[in-house]
């Protein structure tokens, strides 16, 4: 077995794996070490189960990967294992003991399995980026509405959760408008009699200025005591003057700060938070860069992890420069 390397090359170094008869292996060593690898025909290999790692170390300590292995080039003599490696694009076995037939006992059941059909791939692609594009609820009102029939159940008693998908909102989507009352509930007309007063002095009174029963309770309380149920016109409703009667001075409202509204303020503060967590990041780094310098003895990799902190340090200082510049920026949109 023998690893052959294109490092002379001006391309990054590939790596494969040779394997020759042993009564050959000799001869090749010998033809590469005297320079006699130029007149070769290149082949296409097989495929390997598996990749493999190669990794290269300086002092038998510390090792550092190198390149990865994913083909193998087979030589034989014998001429029908060449027929049979010519048509042959993946080895089944690896080369070890422990991988020997690996593709049938391992990997057999994986290549059996259907892919996915394509279209569901998209349909499914297309709803995720659907969803990332909504993104998460930030601006939610809440209101209160009154009570009303469908909205309890037997399986709910203490309430349903209201849902576009459900049947009962697809057959009244009206109910989606909470400060609106449902279609089944209809405002209640006063009699033709209420249009004429029974108090005095106002018996010429007009039955368009009636208003409406809205407040059921108040007409079911009118009717126990045997009195007509009178409402009160819109015109005498409270109004805010009317609520803050007897106040000295109305409350203050906050002075306006038009910076909150201005897009170069806006633009401002995520790249604030995107500097800062930045500078958490480079700290972190040059706290770990730090306890592999203190812990590392082999005086090469040693050097290399300072260059590194070396590096972060001088990464950090100009990031936190620009998070001063940023801040001193938003502190004068808000002194202003």
């Amino acid at each position: 077995m023998k690893c052959v390397s294109t490092s002379n090359c001006h391309f990054s170094m590939e790596q494969y794996l040779l394997q020759l008869p042993k009564r050959l292996a000799q001869e090749v060593r010998a033809g590469i070490a005297h320079g006699d690898s130029a007149n070769v025909d290149m082949i296409s290999g097989a495929q390997l189960p598996c990749i493999l790692e190669t990794h290269k170390t300086y002092d038998d300590n510390f090792f550092y990967k190198s390149g990865e292995i994913g083909q193998i080039f087979v030589v034989t003599d014998k001429e029908e294992e060449r027929k049979q490696l010519e048509i042959q694009e993946e080895i089944p076995n690896g080369l070890t003991p422990p991988n020997t037939n690996v593709v049938k006992r391992k990997y057999e059941k994986t290549k059996k399995t259907t892919p996915f059909p394509k279209n569901d791939v998209a349909r499914v692609e297309e709803d995720l980026v659907k969803i990332g594009a909504g993104g998460a609820f930030e601006d939610v009102h809440e209101e209160l509405v009154d009570f009303y029939d469908w909205m309890a159940t037997d399986e709910h008693p203490q309430g349903i959760v209201v849902t576009d998908e459900m049947e009962l909102i697809r057959e009244h989507p009206e109910y989606l408008t909470l400060s609106e009352e449902p279609s089944n509930k209809k405002q209640k007309l006063l009699p033709p009699s209420a249009g004429t007063s029974t108090v005095p002095g106002t018996a010429s009174a007009s039955a368009i200025n009636t208003p409406l029963v809205t407040d059921i309770g108040s007409e079911a309380e009118s009717q126990g005591d045997g009195r007509a149920s009178v409402q009160r016109s819109p015109t005498f409703a409270p109004t805010p003057n009317d609520i803050l009667d007897g106040l000295e001075t109305k409350p203050a409202e906050p002075p306006s700060q038009a910076y909150l509204t201005d897009p170069k303020y806006l633009k401002l503060m995520p790249i604030r938070d995107r500097l800062q967590k930045s500078v958490r990041d480079a700290e972190r780094d040059i706290s770990e860069l730090s306890a592999k310098v203190d812990a590392n003895s082999n005086i090469v990799v040693k050097n290399r992890f300072k260059q590194m902190l070396e590096n972060a340090r001088k990464q950090r200082n100009e990031i936190a420069a620009e998070v001063d510049k940023v801040q001193a920026e938003i502190v004068a949109f808000e002194s202003s």
